[in-house]
């Protein structure tokens, strides 16, 4: 009987602690002692700090606290019961609510978007001396989104000598490099190839990135020198070097509909990664470690800062609330999706994908907590550990005190951040003029 137990125990859906992280440990103690001394420090090097900022940080402080709000589950039968913590539903700045969004993205594009062909990763990326415009005017990442589907538009339509034959293409806007530089980059899911009118797919031969290249490069100073950004002397400059600064990386290439699913849940990863993150408690910095190469070792290396530096990194990278970091293009557009839609409704027969399409990706949203908890930790958590029976979400509490008392009640401790100590001197002394 004991193993019996031992072994359904290992079952039980286990809470998240945010406030076990680095990042949540530094937002509690240093948000404040940040956001009084921004001016001062970041102004020069990180622009103004943004309104949408100390919104997104407070509510992300209350991601996955119990006092803050819980659901309580309990199973009818043995009376087992624990709480689930709301969720904040942030993107770029919570990585728990960010993975849920990626994963909501790649079961509707898996089942409705994506079409079984071969499909290519192309990332395009600027140059450094232009990267303050985006900085400054997050609305032209949308435009250079742009850039990068007229890029390729371009360069499909003169392979296939005009044809009419229509690529399918998604593109993610990133501002993320690797360790939390501010870093604006496209990537785009393309077809590797068109579909003709009929519905046929025409696949390429071969990608000349070269080429693709030149065409971004071309549509993004067009796009700026029309907003008046650069000059015609900056434009002449920007093409004079040896190394442009702009590329277009098109060697990843997967033959099938899950490889492309795979290659768009990396496009649409949150820029923060937390298990690279750690706290040096002999300098008192933010450890940040770069990706592992084949290798082993760190492909970018490692960077270290004061905690404040770290935040000023960690909010370049919330996106604004009405800020679209996904766009469809070509085949895969709203507009070309509902019209196949509609036409396979009227009973045409135009050949398809033979999968109804739905253009609300808010529909995913059906996916319940539990299903993306089976999803990822292969765990049922509406399933009781002990007798096998369907678990009851009783009620929501939303009330802080009555959160409280429930969470002391079932003896879960409170979830209090421990600080980060041993600070670096510049930031004691930030806190100090701040108190």
């Amino acid at each position: 009987m004991e193993t019996v137990a031992a072994a359904a125990s290992t079952r039980v859906y286990r809470p998240r602690h945010p406030e076990r992280t680095v990042l949540y440990r530094a937002l509690t103690h240093h948000f404040e002692h940040f956001v009084h001394g921004y001016e001062e420090r970041f102004l020069a090097t990180h622009g103004y700090l943004r309104s949408c900022v100390e919104p997104a940080v407070y509510r992300y402080l209350n991601c996955g606290i119990f006092d803050q709000g819980v659901a309580r589950v309990r199973c009818p039968d043995c009376r087992y019961e624990f709480l689930v913590a709301f969720s904040c539903k942030l993107r770029g700045l919570c990585p728990s609510c960010h993975q849920k969004r990626e994963l909501l993205w790649a079961d509707w594009a898996g089942e409705e978007l994506l079409e079984d062909v071969p499909h290519r990763q192309v990332v395009f990326t600027i140059p450094k001396r232009l990267r303050i415009f985006f900085r400054y005017d997050r609305k032209i990442l949308g435009e250079l989104a742009g850039c990068a589907w007229r890029a390729l538009k371009l360069y499909l339509t003169a392979y296939f000598d005009g044809a009419a034959v229509t690529p399918g293409s998604v593109g993610f806007i990133q501002t993320a490099g690797e360790l939390l530089n501010f870093h604006p980059h496209v990537h785009v899911l393309v077809t590797d190839g068109g579909f003709t009118p009929g519905g046929a797919f025409r696949p390429l031969a071969w990608f000349d990135s070269q080429h693709v290249e030149r065409l971004f490069r071309a549509e993004v100073l067009r796009m700026l020198l029309e907003k008046e950004l650069v000059t015609e002397a900056i434009v002449d400059n920007l093409l004079s070097w040896r190394h442009s600064g702009f590329s277009a990386h098109g060697a990843v290439r997967v033959e099938d509909r899950q490889g492309a699913v795979r290659l768009g849940r990396y496009m649409i990863r949150c820029p923060i990664v937390l298990k690279r993150l750690s706290w040096e408690k002999e300098t008192g910095e933010v450890v940040c470690q770069g990706r592992l190469s084949r290798r082993g070792g760190p492909e970018g290396g490692e960077a270290r800062w004061d905690v404040l530096e770290f935040l000023a990194r960690v909010v370049d990278h919330i996106p604004e609330p009405s800020q679209q970091t996904v766009r469809y293009w070509g085949y895969y557009a709203n507009a070309a999706r509902g019209k196949r839609r509609r036409a396979t409704l009227a009973g045409d027969t135009t050949p398809t994908s033979g999968r109804q399409d739905d253009d609300e990706f808010t529909r995913r949203a059906r996916l319940t907590w539990a299903k993306l908890i089976r999803r990822v930790y292969e765990v049922d958590p509406l399933l009781c550990p002990f007798c096998g029976a369907e678990m009851k979400i009783l009620a929501f509490i939303l009330d802080f005190g009555a959160a409280k008392a429930i969470r002391k009640s079932l003896k879960l401790p409170a979830q209090e951040p421990e600080p980060l100590a041993h600070a670096p001197p510049e930031t004691l002394e930030l806190i100090a003029e701040s108190a």
